[in-house]
């Protein structure tokens, strides 16, 4: 009977530490799911890489919507509601003797004439042979005139210079428009090794000096000059653009210009050789 007795408390002591552990685990098991659910709550997630701000571009883009830009047998018109367009030439010595009333008949209604130019290799400025004559003759014949001046300068001081002998040639005239018109084609001018600093800073002291005179300048280039050879960023508040740029339907050009020569191998009554086309954009 004391046998049997013992037995019976060795099975309930055994079932009490069963219990015991039993709610023990379950009780670990309960405290630390608690644990990592907190922890879960708490937790911070990794933030996403940010996405790069893009650098804004600092040359003022053109507005133009060439979806209204029409060819009329060779001849570009322009109008949208923001802009209306004019269609004109330009000429210099090589045109020779223009018959300027012709070119009026013809249609054309302004020209930008070369009134000089810095020689290629001395350096020294000259006045285009016709510029006196280009000038008078179109004026006579009712024609808007500006006037360029193509450029040979090396240094901020020649770019004031070539300024100042236009604007004397100028000065009797009723001209609104003077042009800085700088070309580099062969290792045989002397500005063959300016780099973009010398011919913005010669750009920069033309333009300046012609609107402080009371003048509107204006920077001729192509698209691979007005992108890599000056700084449009540093002139762009100065000065306006004239694109160059042959060959295509519409200026392949994101950026401000306001006149686009087209052709240079354009047909005008009145004159004898081909000559350059230009449109000019007019804000409404």
């Amino acid at each position: 009977m004391a046998k049997k007795r013992r037995k019976k408390r060795r099975i309930r002591f055994g079932r009490l530490l069963f219990l015991v552990l039993l709610v023990l685990g379950v009780l670990f098991l309960f405290f630390r799911g608690i644990s990592i659910l907190i922890s879960f709550f708490q937790s911070t997630p990794e933030p996403s890489p940010a996405e790069p701000t893009p650098t804004p571009d600092p040359i003022y883009k053109n507005d133009y919507d060439w979806s209204h830009l029409k060819n009329d047998d060779g001849r570009y018109r322009y109008e949208d509601e923001n802009y209306i367009s004019s269609f004109g030439i330009d000429v210099s010595h090589y045109q020779g003797s223009v018959d300027w009333q012709a070119v009026k008949n013809a249609g054309v209604e302004f020209v930008f004439i070369r009134a000089g130019y810095r020689g290629y290799s001395e350096g020294i400025l000259h006045e285009d042979t016709f510029f006196r004559e280009n000038v008078q003759k179109a004026l006579d014949a009712g024609l808007e005139i500006g006037v360029y001046f193509f450029s040979q300068a090396v240094n901020e001081a020649e770019g004031e210079e070539e300024a100042g002998f236009l604007l004397n040639l100028i000065k009797d005239y009723p001209i609104e428009y003077c042009v800085f018109d700088l070309e580099i084609e062969d290792e045989e001018q002397r500005t063959y090794t300016n780099d973009q600093d010398i011919n913005t800073a010669a750009a920069l002291a033309f333009c300046k000096k012609i609107n402080e005179s009371g003048y509107t300048s204006m920077v001729y280039g192509s698209k691979n000059f007005l992108t890599h050879d000056i700084r449009m960023v540093d002139l762009q508040d100065t000065t306006q653009f004239w694109l160059a740029g042959y060959g295509t339907e519409t200026p392949e050009f994101p950026y401000v210009f306001s006149m686009w020569q087209y052709s240079c191998e354009g047909e005008i009554d009145g004159i004898d050789t081909s000559v350059d086309l230009n449109i000019r954009f007019h804000k409404k």
